[in-house]
């Protein structure tokens, strides 16, 4: 497993949030107005040292290269942020940042190919990277909704709950999407590795 890169350091001013080098990574100008006051609270840096290093990876799984994943989820955490204080009081904080991270990951997916190789390590054996190909070449031919929750749930080990919280969509949803996505993993893996 690839060694997890440092947080990115929150810088963050009082009045404005602005992130030029983000946005124009996602093709977009960004400067997200922060709450009145808003200065890094403890809970929002809480959130984001325990949830950042997961976002990136479901993203990464999810079908974006190393430094896009990391771009959207700087992204997302940064418009959490500028909506901290309602967010904060909200029953699911992190599933907000993920949700807006999953959205922006869609935005990515329409204007570039998803899922693009990426280098494999010398220690990789040949039917490990057979199957790692076989489960990006299933999880990009499913719907940006089934992948999203394959993904969340299947890989970075969320409930249905937590899934169906963060994409914004009903838990049935979710098992259903779940269900679906399975069927087609197991058809590319066999039953034994699902």
């Amino acid at each position: 497993m690839p060694e997890a890169s440092p947080l990115p350091e929150l810088l963050i001013t009082q009045t404005q949030l602005a992130l030029p080098e983000i946005g124009s990574a996602l093709g977009q100008t960004v400067a997200i107005p922060a709450d009145d006051g808003a200065i890094a609270a403890p809970d929002f840096i809480e959130v984001y040292e325990a949830h950042y290093p997961r976002l990136v990876r479901a993203l990464e799984i999810s079908g974006l290269d190393r430094a896009a994943a990391e771009d959207v989820a700087q992204e997302a955490f940064a418009r959490t942020f500028g909506h901290w204080r309602r967010v904060r009081q909200g029953t699911n904080p992190p599933g907000y940042a993920y949700r807006v991270g999953f959205r922006l990951a869609r935005r990515t997916f329409r204007r570039d190919d998803p899922l693009v190789g990426e280098p494999v390590s010398s220690g990789d054996l040949a039917g490990q990277v057979a199957t790692r190909e076989a489960v990006e070449i299933a999880l990009a031919a499913m719907p940006p909704r089934r992948r999203s929750c394959a993904v969340m749930c299947l890989m970075s080990g969320l409930t249905t709950k937590e899934a169906a919280r963060s994409l914004g969509i009903a838990e049935g949803t979710v098992r259903k999407q779940l269900e679906v996505a399975r069927r087609a993993l197991r058809e590319v893996l066999g039953d034994s590795q699902l």
